[in-house]
């Protein structure tokens, strides 16, 4: 009995093992025809199966295609950070920077691509691509110091909301002024006499 239990476990496990790889392998052919959400959707179901690295890789591709920057830097991030395998997991910061920088997040895009370097220090792409992030958000620092000198130079520009309250001030003044004749001219008749 213990011998057909064992022998039926594993077939049941060969069997989801190979609807696993054959999720993928559908899913890998509609990424190919560049029908990214077709294979989202088989990755998904690859994954449900259980946790499958290459098909979870895929899926955080699938969705950087789709422009689903967010989700993708999460799946990437994640396997980045808790994947065994080192050549997956750099390609994993790598393509999570490389999502970072769509979003001008060149913050995230710097660690991501470190995270790249530290596991393949030899990834020329991921060198170039971390010069060009370091260049980009040192061009964004320099130009909010610009603007914000700009600001202090020019004191008198207000913001728009700075401009709204003081109409709002303004407005408010003037009701004010206009209740206060009202109440005088009430308080001391019409103050013209009649002209016969």
């Amino acid at each position: 009995m213990k011998l057909f239990l064992l022998i039926l476990s594993t077939l049941i496990s060969l069997g989801v093992l190979a609807q696993t790889n054959t999720r993928i392998h559908q899913g890998n052919e509609f990424y190919r025809n560049a029908q990214y959400d077709l294979a989202e959707r088989e990755y998904r179901e690859a994954l449900g199966s259980g946790n499958n690295p290459n098909a979870r890789y895929n899926l955080a591709n699938a969705l950087y295609r789709q422009k689903k920057y967010d989700e993708a830097i999460r799946h990437f991030s994640d396997m980045g950070a808790n994947g065994s395998d080192t050549r997956l997991r750099a390609s994993s910061w790598y393509n999570a920077g490389v999502a970072h920088t769509k979003l001008k997040d060149w913050q995230a895009a710097i660690e991501a691509f470190k995270h790249a370097l530290r596991l393949d220090p030899g990834d020329q792409q991921a060198r170039e691509n971390l010069q060009k992030a370091l260049l980009e958000l040192k061009k964004q620092q320099q130009q909010q110091k610009k603007k914000e000198q700009e600001q202090q130079k020019n004191p008198s520009k207000m913001s728009r909301r700075e401009a709204e309250q003081r109409l709002k001030l303004l407005q408010e003044r003037e009701k004010q002024l206009q209740q206060r004749l009202q109440n005088r001219s009430r308080q001391t008749g019409s103050g013209q006499a009649k002209d016969w």
